[in-house]
């Protein structure tokens, strides 16, 4: 039994023995992963994008003015539509005139 014990402990350390040296800023033998841890997140430095908090009212620059809440957009693209046709009809029926 104790043949047994010693020959699985040392397969385990032949094992992780080159994975230990593989890297050698990594780890050192016996340490804390959560130090490992700590050590590896320190050396990333600052991840800009990761802390990118917007603000809560999610403010804006907008062309136009803010619209009642009465206003479904879809109507402002219709009246905006019905302006731009009256004044492209306006716009030929002048150069008729001129005529």
């Amino acid at each position: 039994m104790r043949t047994t014990l010693s020959t699985i402990r040392l397969i385990a350390a032949t094992v992780a023995v080159p994975t230990a040296f593989a890297d050698p800023g990594a780890t050192k033998l016996g340490e804390h992963p959560a130090i490992v841890a700590r050590r590896v997140i320190a050396a990333q430095g600052y991840d800009y994008v990761s802390n990118f908090y917007p603000h809560p009212a999610w403010l804006y620059l907008s062309a136009e003015a803010p619209h009642p809440m009465s206003d479904h957009p879809a109507v402002l693209v219709f009246r905006r539509a019905e302006r731009e046709r009256q004044a492209a009809l306006d716009a030929a029926a002048a150069t008729l005139s001129k005529r």
